[in-house]
């Protein structure tokens, strides 16, 4: 019978020391994810909501566009083209293009619109670094903004 009962307590403490491990591991990790300060909230939200709202609209007003703008590459010259078709019936009075980088943000580039003519944008590109870009064109006619995104791969 001893031999039973000295089994019975090894069985008690290891299962005593078990349920004690997983509290102390849960307090553990709930102390560690509350040092960890992450602010969901801003303090000025209603601007940031006003932003993203305006950001949604151009958007929309962009897809809503029969044509829309044509940006164009070309890895040999080295030239981004950034063409309005005139059947938009509209000429941009402003806005830029963002050339972003994911990856550094320290290569973004931005230039502000110069068409040539009505409808067309050269851009001399000289030594680009190879990898993802984002084109972010943003431009306003007509007292209505607009917004678009091209992903451009440069080799």
């Amino acid at each position: 019978m001893s031999e039973q009962t000295q089994e019975g307590r090894l069985w008690m403490w290891g299962l005593v020391a078990t349920i004690g491990a997983s509290i102390a591991f849960f307090v553990g990790f709930a102390i560690w994810t509350f040092q960890d300060d992450v602010e969901l909230v801003y303090d000025n939200y209603y601007e940031k909501d006003v932003v993203f709202e305006q950001q949604i609209k151009r958007v929309a007003r962009t897809e809503a566009l029969p044509i829309k703008p044509v940006l164009r590459y070309n890895q040999n010259t080295q030239v981004l083209n950034v063409k309005f078709p005139l059947a938009l019936g509209h000429v941009p009075t402003k806005g830029d293009v963002l050339l972003f980088r994911p990856a550094d943000l320290h290569e973004d580039r931005l230039f502000r619109l110069a068409l040539v003519g009505d409808s067309l944008q050269v851009i001399a590109l000289p030594d680009m670094v190879s990898g993802l870009w984002r084109i972010k064109l943003n431009w306003s006619s007509g007292g209505e903004e607009y917004y678009l995104e091209k992903a451009l791969v440069v080799n």
